[in-house]
Protein backbone atom coordinates (compact mmCIF):
# COMPACT_ATOMS: atom_id res chain seq x y z
CA UNK A 1 0.00 0.00 0.00
CA UNK A 2 1.25 3.47 -0.90
CA UNK A 3 0.50 6.40 1.39
CA UNK A 4 1.23 10.06 0.74
CA UNK A 5 2.60 12.33 3.46
CA UNK A 6 2.47 16.06 2.74
CA UNK A 7 4.73 18.23 4.87
CA UNK A 8 2.87 21.51 5.26
CA UNK A 9 4.96 23.12 7.98
CA UNK A 10 7.53 25.81 7.41
CA UNK A 11 7.29 29.58 7.69
CA UNK A 12 8.21 30.63 4.15
CA UNK A 13 10.78 33.03 5.59
CA UNK A 14 12.48 33.73 2.27
CA UNK A 15 9.16 34.87 0.80
CA UNK A 16 8.66 37.62 3.35
CA UNK A 17 6.91 40.08 3.33
CA UNK A 18 4.23 38.31 1.27
CA UNK A 19 4.64 35.18 3.39
CA UNK A 20 3.79 35.66 7.08
CA UNK A 21 3.44 33.26 10.05
CA UNK A 22 -0.34 33.08 9.59
CA UNK A 23 -0.10 32.94 5.80
CA UNK A 24 3.08 31.05 4.86
CA UNK A 25 4.28 30.40 1.34
CA UNK A 26 2.42 27.12 0.92
CA UNK A 27 -0.94 28.88 1.28
CA UNK A 28 -0.15 31.61 -1.27
CA UNK A 29 -1.27 31.62 -4.89
CA UNK A 30 2.14 32.31 -6.34
CA UNK A 31 2.05 30.52 -9.67
CA UNK A 32 -1.52 29.66 -10.62
CA UNK A 33 -4.95 30.42 -9.22
CA UNK A 34 -4.52 27.86 -6.44
CA UNK A 35 -2.14 27.59 -3.53
CA UNK A 36 1.03 25.53 -3.65
CA UNK A 37 -0.54 23.27 -1.01
CA UNK A 38 -3.62 22.67 -3.16
CA UNK A 39 -1.44 21.98 -6.20
CA UNK A 40 0.55 19.41 -4.19
CA UNK A 41 -2.64 17.76 -2.96
CA UNK A 42 -3.98 17.53 -6.51
CA UNK A 43 -0.69 16.02 -7.72
CA UNK A 44 -0.94 13.21 -5.17
CA UNK A 45 -4.67 12.75 -5.73
CA UNK A 46 -3.79 11.87 -9.31
CA UNK A 47 -3.03 8.37 -8.00
CA UNK A 48 -4.04 8.26 -4.32
CA UNK A 49 -7.42 8.43 -2.59
CA UNK A 50 -7.96 10.87 0.30
CA UNK A 51 -7.82 7.92 2.70
CA UNK A 52 -4.20 7.36 1.66
CA UNK A 53 -3.07 10.94 2.29
CA UNK A 54 -1.81 12.59 5.46
CA UNK A 55 -0.87 16.22 6.02
CA UNK A 56 1.52 17.24 8.80
CA UNK A 57 1.30 20.94 9.68
CA UNK A 58 1.72 23.44 12.46
CA UNK A 59 -1.27 23.58 14.76
CA UNK A 60 -1.89 27.27 14.00
CA UNK A 61 -2.37 26.44 10.30
CA UNK A 62 -5.00 23.74 10.85
CA UNK A 63 -8.04 25.98 10.15
CA UNK A 64 -6.47 27.36 6.94
CA UNK A 65 -5.52 23.89 5.73
CA UNK A 66 -9.04 22.63 6.38
CA UNK A 67 -10.33 25.40 4.12
CA UNK A 68 -7.77 24.60 1.41
CA UNK A 69 -8.31 20.84 1.57
CA UNK A 70 -11.94 20.14 2.51
CA UNK A 71 -11.54 16.53 1.29
CA UNK A 72 -8.84 15.82 3.88
CA UNK A 73 -10.03 13.14 6.32
CA UNK A 74 -10.28 14.35 9.92
CA UNK A 75 -7.51 12.50 11.72
CA UNK A 76 -5.28 12.51 8.64
CA UNK A 77 -4.37 16.10 9.45
CA UNK A 78 -1.54 15.72 11.96
CA UNK A 79 -1.03 18.92 14.00
CA UNK A 80 2.46 19.81 15.17
CA UNK A 81 1.66 21.39 18.51
CA UNK A 82 5.30 22.53 18.67
CA UNK A 83 7.40 22.96 15.53
CA UNK A 84 10.33 20.55 15.75
CA UNK A 85 11.52 20.32 12.11
CA UNK A 86 11.13 17.31 9.82
CA UNK A 87 12.56 14.39 11.85
CA UNK A 88 9.79 14.39 14.51
CA UNK A 89 7.13 15.14 11.88
CA UNK A 90 8.16 12.16 9.77
CA UNK A 91 8.67 9.93 12.79
CA UNK A 92 5.06 10.56 13.81
CA UNK A 93 3.85 10.06 10.22
CA UNK A 94 5.74 6.76 9.91
CA UNK A 95 4.36 5.46 13.22
CA UNK A 96 0.81 6.38 12.21
CA UNK A 97 1.33 4.79 8.81
CA UNK A 98 2.56 1.57 10.40
CA UNK A 99 -0.55 1.22 12.58
CA UNK A 100 -2.41 -0.83 10.02
CA UNK A 101 0.38 -3.36 9.72
CA UNK A 102 1.42 -4.68 6.35
CA UNK A 103 4.09 -3.20 4.18
CA UNK A 104 3.05 0.46 4.03
CA UNK A 105 5.23 2.56 1.74
CA UNK A 106 5.20 6.31 2.25
CA UNK A 107 5.74 8.99 -0.36
CA UNK A 108 6.87 12.13 1.48
CA UNK A 109 6.53 15.47 -0.31
CA UNK A 110 6.95 19.07 0.80
CA UNK A 111 3.83 21.05 0.02
CA UNK A 112 5.54 24.06 -1.55
CA UNK A 113 7.37 22.61 -4.56
CA UNK A 114 6.49 23.35 -8.16
CA UNK A 115 6.28 20.15 -10.25
CA UNK A 116 4.17 20.87 -13.34
CA UNK A 117 4.43 17.45 -15.07
CA UNK A 118 2.28 15.13 -12.97
CA UNK A 119 2.77 12.06 -15.19
CA UNK A 120 6.56 12.42 -15.14
CA UNK A 121 6.43 12.85 -11.37
CA UNK A 122 4.51 9.60 -10.92
CA UNK A 123 6.82 7.74 -13.31
CA UNK A 124 9.71 8.67 -11.01
CA UNK A 125 7.69 7.74 -7.93
CA UNK A 126 7.02 4.29 -9.40
CA UNK A 127 10.77 3.75 -9.87
CA UNK A 128 11.44 4.87 -6.31
CA UNK A 129 8.75 2.53 -4.95
CA UNK A 130 10.44 -0.40 -6.72
CA UNK A 131 13.73 0.51 -5.07
CA UNK A 132 12.10 0.92 -1.64
CA UNK A 133 10.63 -2.58 -1.91
CA UNK A 134 14.10 -4.16 -2.14
CA UNK A 135 15.02 -6.66 0.55
CA UNK A 136 17.38 -4.26 2.33
CA UNK A 137 14.55 -1.72 2.69
CA UNK A 138 16.39 1.41 1.55
CA UNK A 139 15.24 4.92 2.34
CA UNK A 140 14.92 6.51 -1.11
CA UNK A 141 15.40 10.18 -1.84
CA UNK A 142 14.91 11.99 -5.13
CA UNK A 143 17.96 13.75 -6.54
CA UNK A 144 17.32 16.70 -8.83
CA UNK A 145 19.72 16.85 -11.82
CA UNK A 146 21.86 19.97 -11.48
CA UNK A 147 21.28 22.72 -14.05
CA UNK A 148 23.35 25.53 -12.49
CA UNK A 149 25.90 25.95 -9.67
CA UNK A 150 23.32 26.94 -7.07
CA UNK A 151 24.51 27.82 -3.56
CA UNK A 152 21.01 27.73 -2.09
CA UNK A 153 20.51 23.94 -2.15
CA UNK A 154 21.94 21.01 -0.26
CA UNK A 155 23.57 18.36 -2.46
CA UNK A 156 23.57 14.57 -2.62
CA UNK A 157 26.69 12.70 -3.71
CA UNK A 158 25.89 9.38 -5.34
CA UNK A 159 27.90 6.22 -4.82
CA UNK A 160 27.62 2.75 -6.32
CA UNK A 161 24.76 1.96 -8.65
CA UNK A 162 22.15 -0.37 -7.16
CA UNK A 163 22.24 -3.24 -9.63
CA UNK A 164 23.69 -3.26 -13.15
CA UNK A 165 20.72 -1.57 -14.86
CA UNK A 166 19.08 0.25 -11.97
CA UNK A 167 18.43 3.98 -12.17
CA UNK A 168 19.22 4.26 -8.47
CA UNK A 169 22.45 4.69 -6.54
CA UNK A 170 23.56 4.35 -2.97
CA UNK A 171 24.01 7.74 -1.34
CA UNK A 172 27.65 8.30 -0.54
CA UNK A 173 27.19 11.54 1.35
CA UNK A 174 24.93 14.53 1.92
CA UNK A 175 26.55 17.95 1.52
CA UNK A 176 25.52 21.27 3.01
CA UNK A 177 24.88 24.34 0.87
CA UNK A 178 28.24 25.08 -0.81
CA UNK A 179 30.01 28.23 -1.94
CA UNK A 180 29.93 28.96 -5.66
CA UNK A 181 33.31 27.38 -6.44
CA UNK A 182 32.31 24.15 -4.72
CA UNK A 183 28.90 24.19 -6.40
CA UNK A 184 30.59 24.45 -9.79
CA UNK A 185 32.81 21.47 -8.96
CA UNK A 186 29.76 19.44 -7.93
CA UNK A 187 28.06 20.17 -11.23
CA UNK A 188 31.18 19.37 -13.25
CA UNK A 189 31.75 16.00 -11.55
CA UNK A 190 28.45 14.49 -12.70
CA UNK A 191 28.10 12.60 -9.39
CA UNK A 192 25.93 15.07 -7.52
CA UNK A 193 22.25 15.98 -7.34
CA UNK A 194 20.34 18.73 -5.63
CA UNK A 195 18.62 17.45 -2.51
CA UNK A 196 14.88 17.65 -3.20
CA UNK A 197 13.53 16.67 0.22
CA UNK A 198 11.16 14.19 -1.48
CA UNK A 199 11.34 10.62 -0.13
CA UNK A 200 9.92 7.12 -0.56
CA UNK A 201 10.35 4.44 2.10
CA UNK A 202 8.65 1.65 3.96
CA UNK A 203 7.23 3.12 7.12
CA UNK A 204 8.78 0.28 9.12
CA UNK A 205 12.19 0.72 7.46
CA UNK A 206 12.18 4.36 8.47
CA UNK A 207 11.24 3.46 12.04
CA UNK A 208 14.01 0.87 12.14
CA UNK A 209 16.60 3.47 11.10
CA UNK A 210 15.10 5.98 13.52
CA UNK A 211 15.63 3.49 16.36
CA UNK A 212 19.31 3.32 15.44
CA UNK A 213 20.00 7.00 14.70
CA UNK A 214 17.58 8.82 17.03
CA UNK A 215 16.62 6.27 19.70
CA UNK A 216 15.00 8.79 22.06
CA UNK A 217 12.68 10.04 19.34
CA UNK A 218 11.89 6.46 18.40
CA UNK A 219 10.86 5.76 22.00
CA UNK A 220 8.51 8.73 21.89
CA UNK A 221 6.68 7.61 18.75
CA UNK A 222 6.79 3.82 18.89
CA UNK A 223 3.64 3.56 21.00
CA UNK A 224 1.63 5.35 18.30
CA UNK A 225 1.61 2.12 16.30
CA UNK A 226 -0.62 0.44 18.90
CA UNK A 227 -2.19 3.30 20.91
CA UNK A 228 -5.98 3.36 21.03
CA UNK A 229 -6.10 7.17 20.64
CA UNK A 230 -2.79 8.10 18.96
CA UNK A 231 -3.79 11.70 18.23
CA UNK A 232 -4.11 12.36 21.96
CA UNK A 233 -0.42 11.58 22.39
CA UNK A 234 0.83 14.10 19.83
CA UNK A 235 1.14 17.17 22.10
CA UNK A 236 3.45 15.34 24.48
CA UNK A 237 5.50 13.87 21.64
CA UNK A 238 6.10 17.18 19.91
CA UNK A 239 6.79 18.91 23.22
CA UNK A 240 9.50 16.40 24.13
CA UNK A 241 10.92 15.74 20.65
CA UNK A 242 14.25 17.24 19.62
CA UNK A 243 14.25 19.93 16.95
CA UNK A 244 16.06 18.14 14.14
CA UNK A 245 15.80 17.72 10.39
CA UNK A 246 15.41 14.23 8.97
CA UNK A 247 18.58 14.77 6.92
CA UNK A 248 20.78 15.56 9.94
CA UNK A 249 19.01 13.23 12.36
CA UNK A 250 18.54 10.10 10.26
CA UNK A 251 19.67 10.10 6.65
CA UNK A 252 23.22 11.37 7.12
CA UNK A 253 23.85 8.57 9.64
CA UNK A 254 22.27 5.76 7.64
CA UNK A 255 23.89 3.34 5.21
CA UNK A 256 20.49 2.41 3.78
CA UNK A 257 19.83 5.58 1.77
CA UNK A 258 19.44 5.40 -2.00
CA UNK A 259 18.93 8.18 -4.53
CA UNK A 260 16.80 8.08 -7.67
CA UNK A 261 17.26 10.73 -10.33
CA UNK A 262 14.10 12.81 -10.59
CA UNK A 263 12.75 12.69 -14.11
CA UNK A 264 10.48 15.70 -13.78
CA UNK A 265 10.82 19.50 -13.87
CA UNK A 266 11.16 20.86 -10.34
CA UNK A 267 11.55 24.04 -8.35
CA UNK A 268 11.34 24.54 -4.61
CA UNK A 269 10.06 28.09 -5.21
CA UNK A 270 12.45 28.85 -2.40
CA UNK A 271 13.23 32.52 -3.05
CA UNK A 272 11.90 35.51 -4.92
CA UNK A 273 14.57 34.85 -7.55
CA UNK A 274 13.22 31.34 -8.13
CA UNK A 275 9.68 32.74 -8.33
CA UNK A 276 10.92 35.04 -11.07
CA UNK A 277 12.22 32.05 -13.02
CA UNK A 278 8.75 30.49 -12.97
CA UNK A 279 6.75 33.66 -13.53
CA UNK A 280 8.51 34.41 -16.80
CA UNK A 281 10.12 37.63 -17.94
CA UNK A 282 9.23 40.46 -20.29
CA UNK A 283 11.48 41.81 -23.03
CA UNK A 284 13.61 43.60 -20.42
CA UNK A 285 14.01 40.49 -18.28
CA UNK A 286 11.59 41.70 -15.60
CA UNK A 287 9.18 39.30 -13.85
CA UNK A 288 6.12 41.28 -12.81
CA UNK A 289 2.93 40.75 -10.83
CA UNK A 290 0.26 43.30 -9.98
CA UNK A 291 0.21 47.00 -10.81
CA UNK A 292 3.71 47.69 -12.15
CA UNK A 293 5.18 50.76 -13.86
CA UNK A 294 8.75 50.31 -15.07
CA UNK A 295 11.07 52.35 -17.28
CA UNK A 296 14.68 51.60 -18.18
CA UNK A 297 14.52 48.72 -15.71
CA UNK A 298 16.18 45.36 -16.38
CA UNK A 299 16.30 41.92 -14.79
CA UNK A 300 14.10 42.85 -11.84
CA UNK A 301 11.36 41.09 -9.93
CA UNK A 302 8.51 43.53 -9.34
CA UNK A 303 5.61 42.29 -7.24
CA UNK A 304 2.69 44.33 -5.94
CA UNK A 305 -0.02 42.92 -3.71
CA UNK A 306 -1.74 46.31 -3.66
CA UNK A 307 -0.90 49.72 -5.04
CA UNK A 308 1.70 50.56 -7.68
CA UNK A 309 5.34 49.53 -7.80
CA UNK A 310 7.23 52.04 -9.96
CA UNK A 311 10.83 51.40 -10.97
CA UNK A 312 13.13 53.64 -13.01
CA UNK A 313 16.67 52.95 -14.13
CA UNK A 314 17.36 50.01 -11.84
CA UNK A 315 18.71 46.54 -12.51
CA UNK A 316 18.61 43.10 -10.86
CA UNK A 317 16.49 44.07 -7.87
CA UNK A 318 13.60 42.42 -6.06
CA UNK A 319 10.91 44.94 -5.13
CA UNK A 320 7.87 43.60 -3.30
CA UNK A 321 5.03 45.77 -2.03
CA UNK A 322 2.41 44.55 0.43
CA UNK A 323 -0.13 46.50 2.46
CA UNK A 324 2.29 47.32 5.26
CA UNK A 325 5.80 46.45 4.06
CA UNK A 326 7.94 47.22 1.00
CA UNK A 327 10.97 45.02 0.38
CA UNK A 328 13.95 46.03 -1.78
CA UNK A 329 16.89 43.64 -2.12
CA UNK A 330 19.43 42.69 -4.83
CA UNK A 331 18.08 39.68 -6.69
CA UNK A 332 21.26 37.72 -6.07
CA UNK A 333 20.69 38.07 -2.32
CA UNK A 334 17.04 37.11 -2.27
CA UNK A 335 17.91 34.04 -0.19
CA UNK A 336 18.93 36.41 2.64
CA UNK A 337 15.41 37.81 3.05
CA UNK A 338 14.91 35.37 5.93
CA UNK A 339 17.37 37.45 7.94
CA UNK A 340 14.94 40.36 7.88
CA UNK A 341 12.06 38.07 8.81
CA UNK A 342 13.96 36.70 11.78
CA UNK A 343 15.03 40.17 12.86
CA UNK A 344 11.37 41.10 13.17
CA UNK A 345 10.73 38.06 15.39
CA UNK A 346 13.35 39.07 17.95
Amino acid sequence: MLEGVILAGGKGERFWPLSRPGRPKQLLRLIDDESLLRTTWRRLRHRLDPGALRVVAGESLVPSIRLELPELIGDHLVPETVGRNTAPALAVAAALGARGGGDVIQLVVPCDHWIPDVDAFWASVNRAVEVAQAEDGPLVTFGIPITRPDTGYGYIERGERRGPVSEAWQVRRFHEKPDETTARSYQASGNFFWNSGIFVWRAQSFLDELARTMPELHKLVQHLTTAKDPMDRLPEIFQRAPAQSVDHGVLEHSRRVAVVAAGFPWSDVGTWERWGDLAGADASGNACHGDILSLETEGCILFSEEGVVAALGVKDLVIVRTGDVTLVVPKARSHDVRRLFRLLQE
